[in-house]
């Protein structure tokens, strides 16, 4: 299993990462939790971890300095960082520091395990001589969303999935970078996944919202999650959010609660 210790000052984040870790099914177990940077360091002389989750705003050492001191001493380790900062020069330190990923909170349950599963193949190949358990290598290279279809639908499908917080995702800007005329991908789209490109991407976004609201972790007021997953408007996000769900999102929030 690979080693995973998460550095966050609040609690109730800590234990929400540790769950989506378990959850996710994936060869990794989080060995150690810490508040601050004293506790990562001496956690981490203890256990040698292979994955750091760390945030940025901690009491005593921020996530970015306390970054630079482990890459300093484990060069080998990788490192996430969780951020609730949409900042370009925090995430442009984060790239310097060669942090692995920036995702910023609230994080869906879906994007973690997607980060997971691209970590376990990089450390597979650093670590290959590792005895990992066979059943998690065949679902850490498998496609997270769908199973079926073209390849290069299974592209057009990954760059959406990764893609769909960006407010000016269009299916002119994706059938662009795929060289394919834009009604023709959305066409191709309802033929093999039974769903237009508006369609799949209003879906998708829906879901993320409701997998943020599903977990308590999460406190996030309606116009964060509208931008969170790529709606400018508040408004026009809570009314298709009532159509496609039936309730808005503050009542949905009530009743996962």
């Amino acid at each position: 299993m690979w080693k995973v210790i998460i550095v966050d000052d609040e609690k109730t984040i800590r234990e929400g990462l540790t769950q989506y870790i378990k959850d996710s099914q994936l060869p990794f177990e989080v060995i150690g939790k810490a508040r601050n940077a004293a506790e990562t360091l001496a956690l981490m002389e203890r256990t040698s971890p292979h994955l750091l989750f760390v945030d940025i705003n901690m009491p005593d050492m921020n996530g970015l300095d306390l970054l630079r001191l482990v890459k300093s001493r484990y060069e080998q380790v990788i490192a996430i960082i969780v951020s609730g900062y949409d900042s370009f020069e925090y995430a442009r330190q984060a790239v310097q520091l060669q942090a692995y990923d920036y995702l910023l909170k609230p994080v869906p349950k879906s994007d973690l395990k997607r980060v997971l599963q691209k970590i376990d193949i990089h450390l597979r190949q650093c670590y290959p001589t590792d005895n990992m358990m066979e059943d998690c290598r065949e679902e850490s290279n498998s496609k997270i969303d769908q199973g079926t279809g073209t390849v290069i639908m299974s592209k057009v499908t990954e760059y959406i999935d990764n893609h769909y917080h960006d407010p000016e995702l269009t299916v002119s800007r994706v059938a662009a970078i795929f060289y394919m005329n834009h009604t023709y991908l959305s066409k191709k789209m309802k033929q093999e996944l039974g769903a237009s490109f508006l369609e799949y991407l209003t879906e998708l976004r829906i879901s993320k919202a409701k997998e943020i609201l599903d977990h308590s972790m999460h406190n996030i007021k309606i116009g964060e999650l509208a931008v969170k997953v790529g709606y400018t408007n508040q408004y026009y996000f809570s009314r298709l959010f009532k159509n496609r769900v039936g309730v808005c999102p503050i009542e949905y929030k009530n009743k996962s609660c």
